[in-house]
């Protein structure tokens, strides 16, 4: 099986030109590169696309990894390729990468390295190593699979293929999640992209993890035990999520596998939140922030998050709107209101429109009520403008808006009449 599908990979990449593999095969020559392979989730691909039958997708992005001088090897792509078809969108000389785009392909570039974790989720220090070794400090088995340009040689060390062919979802090693939790993120995300299922030592590894790990769960304890880096790691993992995966499969493993404690204990067992979730993407609301209002302590978990100043206000002003609204005294108040002193009373709170929204998702008391507002009613206008008024002969000032608001409660009226 493995030698008919290393011919198959020796035979064709489907999806990148050929002669884009040749000018990284000559640029790494001409900088005495040692070794350079294709990594990751192109060969991932690839791989299920020979032995699964699965279509592959356009390539957008490929990452390489090698051993020897990544500044050097850009150097000789732009001048094999020439500067009008490379473009560096990123160095960072820490971790030894480099970002380049060519024509529309994005390429990852990495000196194989390994990571030395000193502190449980905090950056990593960098250490120069083998491919082979580089392999075994990346998330998944089925990840990391490399091919070797030259050679044309799968370097598989951690049987990635034999997950491909079991349609398994495995960490690399055991401490895989205590090192970056956010691979637990990364997991929900993976699984439901390939449909792949989680292995059950990968499911205990992260029940394990949270157990014991060095942050207080606590709502009421400050975000002093949890590391920036990591807080920075899960906001990308969230962005990704919710941008470009199934988030629904993704919030429903996270769930299943008892993980959704990294963010917030009051999430973990939340069954309103797929359909919080559903709600946000009919009304345009960003997901991540229903998914912080939606936990025990919004403001801390926002501020973990790196949320906005702006998002934050939405998501304090949501939570004020659910409370005032499911107060006894307002729902006795309210219980025979029309759509006018609705929308008198909506309007005359000068709530941020996000965060009525927001509200909704929520489900706030009466948020049917808020719905057809922020879909509807509040794009009622008067029938005539005030320049309107102007040119009949009224004069500028309090009149003119009294008339405005009489005009557009009666076309607000015609709304609640049909």
């Amino acid at each position: 099986m493995k030698t008919s599908i290393q011919s198959k990979f020796s035979n064709e990449i489907i999806g990148l030109p050929k002669d884009l593999l040749n000018a990284l095969i000559i640029a790494a020559d001409k900088a005495k590169v040692q070794r350079i392979a294709l990594v990751g989730g192109i060969v991932r691909d690839q791989f299920i696309r020979i032995s699964l039958n699965q279509v592959i997708h356009n390539i957008n992005d490929i990452d390489l990894v090698i051993e020897g001088s990544i500044t050097k090897l850009t150097r000789e792509i732009i001048k094999h390729l020439g500067e009008k078809r490379v473009i560096i969108n990123r160095l960072n000389p820490s971790y030894k990468t480099v970002e380049i785009r060519v024509d529309n392909i994005r390429i990852d570039i990495a000196r194989a390295r390994l990571e030395k974790y000193f502190k449980p989720g905090e950056n990593p220090t960098i250490i120069n190593s083998k491919i082979e070794e580089d392999l075994y400090r990346r998330d998944f088995t089925v990840n990391s699979i490399a091919l070797d340009l030259r050679s044309r040689k799968l370097i598989d060390p951690l049987n990635g293929q034999r997950s491909i062919l079991n349609q398994k979802l495995e960490f690399n090693h055991r401490k895989s999640v205590e090192e970056d939790p956010t691979r637990i993120i990364r997991a929900a995300r993976y699984s439901a992209r390939l449909n792949f299922e989680l292995s059950e030592e990968s499911i205990n590894q992260i029940q394990s993890t949270l157990k014991v790990w060095p942050w207080e769960k606590s709502s009421t304890n400050s975000n002093k035990n949890k590391p920036n880096a990591l807080s920075s790691r899960l906001r990308m993992e969230l962005d990704l999520l919710f941008s470009k995966e199934d988030w629904e499969k993704c919030i429903k493993n996270l769930q299943e596998w008892g993980a959704l404690i990294l963010l917030d204990l009051n999430l973990q067992d939340n069954k309103d939140l797929n359909k919080r979730l559903k709600l946000s993407a009919k009304l345009g609301v960003n997901p991540l922030n229903i998914l912080i209002a939606s936990s025990s302590n919004p403001y801390k978990l926002g501020l973990r998050l790196y949320l906005s100043k702006k998002e934050q206000i939405n998501i304090n002003e949501s939570i004020s709107i659910c409370e005032k609204y499911s107060s006894n005294k307002f729902k006795e108040k309210s219980k025979s209101w029309d759509i006018i002193q609705w929308c008198n009373a909506i309007e005359s709170s000068n709530w941020q429109e996000d965060s009525i929204a927001l509200a909704i998702c929520l489900e706030a008391n009466c948020w049917q009520v808020l719905l057809n507002w922020w879909s509807k009613w509040r794009f009622v206008k008067s029938s005539i403008t005030a320049k309107d008024l102007l040119k009949k002969g009224w004069k500028e000032g309090e009149e003119i808006g009294k008339e405005l608001k009489r005009l557009r409660e009666i076309e607000l009226k015609k709304i609640e009449e049909v």
